[in-house]
C-alpha cells in the first residue's frame, strides 16, 4: 500500500525569534498527514485538514493577486506559486501554464518555473494507463469460461505435463484423495492460460511443423498426454488443415480411444480419413435418432454438411455413402428402412447445393457422373450437366429462368430414355434430381405472349412425364402427360381472362407435376413486364391468383414453390401496378397461410414484402392474418405479428381485431416470456 504523505511548507513568523536573511527564508513543515500506517500521531487528521485549506488559501491568492500572510504582497505571492509548481505532476494540470505565467509576471524566473516543473514531474498518469493495460492482459475472463473446448478435469500434484494435469483414473478427483471444488475455475487462469492465449495469436504451422525435423522433442509427447496440451491444438486445427503437428495430436488422441475430443472438432476432423468415415456414421446415425429434436436433427445435418464439403474427397465419399443408403431396399418393409433412405436422399441434395455455393455449380456437376449408379446414368448425368451448365443448384437459388434450354441438349437426354436398346436405358433417378425437374417445369410452362411454336413444350412433357410417373400410386406416365397437357391450357384460358373449368382444374390438380407446372407458369407471367401489357391482364391476374390458392389448398408440398413464386411476384410489381394487384397478392398469402403454411410465410411477410409494399398494406395483411387466426398463439406467432405491426407503424384504433389482439399478448406477456424491446413496441403500438 502506497504512503500517502501531504508536507505543507510556510515561512517562519517574524515572531519565532529566527533571523531571515533576504529571500533565503527556511521553510518549515506546517502539517504532516498520517500515512497508511499512522505515522504523524493523533493529530495527523487535523493536520492534513489545515494543509488543504492553506493550500486553497494560495491558489486563491494565485489568482486574486493578493499576498500570502505575514511579508509584503509580492513576496507571499511568489512563494505561494513556487509551492504550486513543485507539486507532484503539476505540469499536468489545465491551469499550469496560466500559473508559469503569473510566476514569471510576480518576478520568478522562466528557469527556476522549468526546473520546478521537470524536477518534480513523476508520470502518474502515464503509469496508470500502462497498469490499465496490464490489467487487460492479465485479468482472467469471467468465471465459468473455458479457455479450450474440451473442459480439462481436475489436475493431480504428481503430473510433469505441461499443462499441470492430466484425468486422474477416479474422473477428477485430486491427489490426497479430495475432490476438487468449484474454485479450480480460477486456478485454470495460470500461466499456462496466458501461453494458449500467446499460442493462439502467433501460431505459425510451418514452424510449428520444424518439430519433426530431425528426432521430435521429449516435450512434444508430454503436450499429447495432456488433454489441456490437446485441447489448445484441436482448437488451432480449424484454421491449420494442412499443419502436420496438429494431425499428429488429432491421430494420436483417435487411436488411443479419446474419440469424444476428436468429435468435439466437428468438420475439422474431415481432413483425416480414417476418422472420417467413422464420424459420418456417427452423425447420420444422430439424425436417424433425433426424432422430432429439430434443434438436435439441424447440428448434425450441419455438421454432416460441412464435413463433406471439406475437400474432393470428403465430398465425393459423403455422396457415395449416401447414395448407398438412399439404394438401400433391403428392407424395403421397415418404417427405420424406409426414413433412412428419405433422409439419405434429401442430406444429399443438401450436401451437393453446400459444395456448389463453396467451389461453383459447374464443378459439382462434373462430379456427379462418378456418382451414378451405371454407366447410363452416368451418361444421363452428362447430359443434365450439359443441359443445367449456366443455372445454379439448389431450388433456393433458382430465381425466374431468364434463358431457354439449349435445345440440342433437351433433345439428347430425350434419347437416352426413348431411343435407347432396352439393356442400355438408364434409370430415372438422374431425372428426379430437383434442380433438373425444376428447369424442365420452368422450360415447359414459361410465358409468351404468341404461339408456343418451335418451343420443346413435348419433350420436356416426355421427360417430366417419365420421371413423376408412379405405376403403384395408378399415375402412370400416360397420365401425367395429359395432364400436364391440361396444364398447359389451363393458363392458355388464364391467359385469355377466362374461367377455367372445375373439372378441368381438377384434372389437373390430381397431378402434382402439373400442378407445380401451374406455379411456374404463373411465376413466369407475373414477373414478366410484357405480360402486364395486355389488355384484360386484370381478369388474367386474377384468375392465376385463385389457381396458386387452390393448388395451396390440395398440396401441402407445394406451398413452399407458391410461397416463393409469390414472393418473387410481390418483389416484381412493388408499388408500381396499383393497390389492387397488391391487395389480391396479400390476400393470395393469406390463402396460403390458411392453409397451414403459417410461419414461414409470416417470416417472409416480415423480412421480404415488408420492404415491397406500404405499411397500409403491411397492416391490411396483418389484419387478415388476424382475421383467420384463433387463440391460443404461439410465441412464435405473436413475435412475427408485433413485428409485422411496427413495421407497419400500427396505432390503436385503426382496427379492432389488432386492437384485441393487442390487449391480450400484453396480458399474458409474461406467458409469452416478451423482452423489454417487445413490450415498448405493445406500448408503441397501443397509443
Amino acid at each position: 500500500r502506497a504512503r500517502v504523505v501531504v508536507v505543507v511548507m510556510a515561512p517562519h513568523s517574524e515572531s519565532s525569534g529566527e533571523e531571515v536573511c533576504g529571500d533565503e527564508r527556511a521553510p518549515t513543515p506546517v502539517s504532516v498527514a498520517r500515512g497508511d500506517d499512522g505515522v504523524g500521531g493523533g493529530d495527523g487528521a487535523a493536520n492534513a485538514t489545515h494543509a488543504s485549506a492553506l493550500m486553497d488559501d494560495d491558489s486563491k491568492r494565485i489568482r486574486d493577486g493578493g499576498g500570502a500572510g505575514g511579508g509584503d504582497d509580492d513576496d507571499g505571492t511568489l512563494r505561494a506559486i513556487e509551492r504550486r509548481l513543485e507539486a507532484k505532476d503539476f505540469i499536468m494540470e489545465p491551469d499550469a501554464m496560466d500559473v508559469v505565467k503569473s510566476y514569471v509576471a510576480s518576478g520568478g524566473k522562466p528557469s527556476s518555473a522549468i526546473e520546478a516543473l521537470s524536477e518534480n514531474y513523476r508520470g502518474y498518469a502515464a503509469m496508470t494507463t500502462l497498469a490499465v493495460e496490464w490489467l487487460k492482459i492479465t485479468a482472467p475472463p469471467k468465471r465459468g469460461v473455458n479457455t479450450s473446448p474440451i473442459k480439462a478435469p481436475a489436475r493431480t500434484d504428481d503430473s510433469r505435463t505441461p499443462t499441470g494435469g492430466v484425468a486422474s483414473a477416479s474422473g477428477g478427483v485430486a491427489s490426497g484423495g479430495k475432490q476438487r471444488g468449484a474454485d479450480d475455475d480460477a486456478e485454470r487462469f495460470d500461466e499456462m492460460y496466458f501461453l494458449e492465449t500467446i499460442v493462439r495469436e502467433k501460431f505459425d504451422s510451418n514452424k510449428a511443423d520444424e518439430v519433426f525435423v530431425g528426432r521430435p522433442p521429449k516435450w512434444l509427447d508430454e503436450i499429447f498426454a495432456s488433454e489441456r496440451g490437446r485441447a489448445l491444438l484441436f482448437s488451432l486445427a480449424e484454421e491449420n488443415p494442412n499443419c502436420l503437428l496438429i494431425s499428429c495430436a488429432i491421430q494420436h488422441a483417435w487411436q488411443r480411444g479419446m474419440r469424444h475430443e476428436v468429435r468435439a472438432l466437428g468438420p475439422a476432423a474431415a481432413a483425416y480419413f480414417s476418422i472420417f468415415h467413422e464420424l459420418l456414421a456417427d452423425h447420420i446415425k444422430g439424425i436417424v435418432l433425433a426424432g422430432d429434436d429439430a434443434v438436435r436433427r439441424r447440428d448434425a445435418e450441419e455438421r454432416v454438411k460441412k464435413m463433406c464439403c471439406k475437400s474432393v474427397g470428403t465430398y465425393m465419399f459423403g455422396q457415395m455413402m449416401l447414395a448407398t443408403l438412399a439404394r438401400d431396399d433391403s428392407d424395403a418393409e421397415s418404417q427405420t428402412s424406409a426414413t433412412m433412405r428419405a433422409i439419405a436422399a434429401r442430406l444429399s441434395e443438401e450436401v451437393e447445393e453446400e459444395a456448389a455455393a463453396l467451389q461453383g455449380a459447374a464443378a459439382v456437376r462434373r462430379i456427379a457422373p462418378w456418382l451414378a449408379a451405371s454407366a447410363a446414368d452416368a451418361k444421363v448425368s452428362y447430359a443434365t450437366s450439359d443441359l443445367l451448365h449456366s443455372r445454379p443448384v439448389g431450388l433456393e437459388h433458382q430465381g425466374t429462368p431468364s434463358g431457354a434450354l439449349a435445345v440440342g441438349d433437351l433433345k439428347k437426354l430425350r434419347d437416352l430414355y426413348f431411343d435407347a436398346p432396352d439393356g442400355d436405358k438408364p434409370s430415372v433417378a438422374p431425372l428426379r434430381h430437383p434442380d433438373v425437374l425444376y428447369n424442365l417445369i420452368a422450360e415447359a410452362f414459361k410465358w409468351s405472349g404468341g404461339s408456343h411454336v418451335n418451343r420443346q413444350i413435348d419433350v420436356c412433357f416426355d421427360l417430366i412425364a417419365l420421371a413423376t410417373s408412379d405405376e403403384g400410386a395408378n399415375m402412370s406416365a400416360d397420365v401425367v402427360s395429359a395432364a400436364l397437357k391440361d396444364a398447359l391450357n389451363v393458363v392458355d384460358l388464364a391467359k385469355r381472362g377466362e374461367t377455367v373449368d372445375d373439372a378441368l382444374t381438377n384434372r389437373v390438380l390430381a397431378v402434382p407435376s402439373a400442378s407445380a407446372g401451374i406455379i411456374a407458369a404463373v411465376r413466369s407471367a407475373m414477373t414478366n413486364t410484357d405480360h402486364y401489357r395486355v389488355v384484360q391482364v386484370g381478369n388474367t391476374n386474377g384468375v392465376y391468383l385463385a389457381l396458386l390458392a387452390d393448388v395451396a389448398r390440395r398440396h401441402i408440398g407445394l406451398q413452399g414453390a407458391i410461397l416463393e413464386a409469390l414472393s418473387a411476384i410481390i418483389q416484381f410489381v412493388g408499388r408500381s401496378h396499383g393497390d389492387d394487384l397488391v391487395t389480391s397478392l396479400l390476400d393470395t398469402g393469406c390463402d396460403i397461410l390458411a392453409a397451414g403454411h403459417v410461419m414461414p410465410t409470416l417470416v417472409v411477410a416480415l423480412n421480404s414484402w415488408s420492404r415491397a409494399v406500404g405499411p397500409s398494406h403491411l397492416l391490411y395483411f396483418t389484419n387478415e392474418v388476424l382475421e383467420i387466426a384463433a387463440p391460443p398463439y404461439s410465441r412464435d406467432f405473436v413475435m412475427a405479428i408485433i413485428r409485422l405491426l411496427e413495421s407497419a407503424n400500427s396505432r390503436r384504433g385503426t382496427s379492432k381485431t389488432v386492437d384485441d389482439f393487442v390487449e391480450e399478448v400484453r396480458l399474458r406477456r409474461r406467458e409469452f416470456a416478451l423482452g423489454l424491446d417487445v413490450v415498448s413496441v405493445l406500448d408503441f403500438i397501443s397509443r
